[in-house]
């Protein structure tokens, strides 16, 4: 059967060019490419035989990310999350109608892996005494499985790294919050000074942004407060 495949752009993710990969295309990232349309939507036709494909999108030449509408998911022999798709024998699409959920409790953004709760949430870092920038997630509420990333932007809006981990609740901790730490490292390379930013995404939806400034004047946290963003009802703290 024919597919199509989607992935809705959103202003605060700009993205240059697209595809998808799968084993439908033996994971060639330079056969399906995608376009997009007038409505911001990028899209590509897929040639899909019966049986399951896992597949993943790629972004702006090597960020990989999940398809936010899939509703399937599942790990490949890598250990990585991809999205599904179920082809029956009569060419139909099999769909998932279980609903998952995932609620962000808490952000901080700090200059180590702590796992108290401090109530800070630091925006600069001094390269000559901080030796990290950690973003700390706890995580509530979470159904089934999902793929978390953190793309991490250059004062100059180029891409510095991505990185990603699997969230799910482990068996008899359901009441337990679950915490995720990224991080890029002050002092094992050069870094550019200035504003850095970070976005989250979750499934390959785009969630929430926030700033930070990196450079070599003393340092200062502030106390968290909170503002109202548009970012999916979420607060950030500055």
């Amino acid at each position: 059967m024919k597919h199509i495949f989607t992935y809705k752009q959103t202003e605060y993710f700009d993205i240059k060019n697209m595809s998808v990969i799968g084993d439908f295309n033996n994971w060639d990232e330079t056969v399906n490419i995608m376009k997009k349309n007038e409505e911001g939507i990028w899209w590509n036709e897929v040639e899909l035989s019966s049986g399951e494909h896992l597949y993943k999108f790629i972004i702006n030449d090597n960020i990989r990310m999940n398809d936010p509408i899939a509703n399937l998911y599942a790990l490949n022999k890598e250990g990585e999350l991809m999205s599904l798709i179920i082809i029956n024998e009569n060419d139909e699409r099999l769909y998932n109608n279980e609903q998952y959920t995932v609620h962000i409790e808490k952000y901080n953004m700090l200059n180590q892996i702590l796992e108290e709760d401090l109530q800070i949430n630091k925006k600069y870092f001094n390269i000559n005494i901080d030796e990290k920038v950690v973003t700390k997630f706890e995580f509530t509420n979470v159904t089934g499985v999902h793929a978390i990333t953190v793309l991490w932007y250059k004062p100059d809006n180029t891409l510095h790294s991505f990185s990603e981990n699997i969230l799910f609740t482990p068996d008899g901790e359901e009441d337990k919050p679950i915490t995720m730490w990224f991080w890029i490292e002050l002092n094992t390379e050069f870094l550019l000074m200035g504003m850095w930013s970070i976005k989250l995404f979750v499934d390959g939806e785009f969630i929430l942004e926030d700033g930070f400034n990196i450079g070599n004047s003393p340092t200062y946290t502030s106390t968290k407060q909170k503002h109202n963003t548009q970012n999916n009802g979420f607060e950030e703290w500055c």
